[in-house]
């Protein structure tokens, strides 16, 4: 009686720790990406402040420089939609990873339940 509680407990134990497991490597892989995806923000803005910093110490024409900071702020307006779209993608990708996650430990548990219930009884 003792080895079959301990087996089931051992088994119990490797059945829950498993799916444990797998969320942590889903959450880092989508916090490593997130953090990349911060990295090359804030590389985009220590751009956008260069240039604009660059267009004010060279330009001579007011007009020039309204008409170059516009033409800035496009090109970053730009790179900001690309940044949010890569972040969107990496949020999807995670949601479906722990949705699969969630529907494969929902099955495994319910597996383990029915598998001691029946030991049991």
């Amino acid at each position: 009686m003792k080895n079959e509680f301990l087996d089931q407990w051992l088994e119990f134990s490797k059945s829950a720790a498993e799916p444990m497991m797998r969320l942590n490597e889903i959450s880092a892989k989508a916090m490593e990406q997130v953090a990349r995806q911060q990295m090359d923000l804030a590389r985009d803005y220590m751009d956008l402040g260069t240039r604009n910093l660059k267009l004010l110490g060279e330009s001579k024409d007011p007009q020039k420089l309204v008409a170059d900071q516009g033409q800035l702020v496009t090109e970053f307006g730009q790179k900001l939609m690309g940044r949010a779209e890569e972040f969107m993608k990496i949020a999807t990708e995670a949601q479906t990873a722990l949705t699969t996650w969630a529907e494969e430990a929902a099955k495994k548990a319910a597996a383990a339940t029915q598998s001691a219930a029946k030991k049991a009884g």
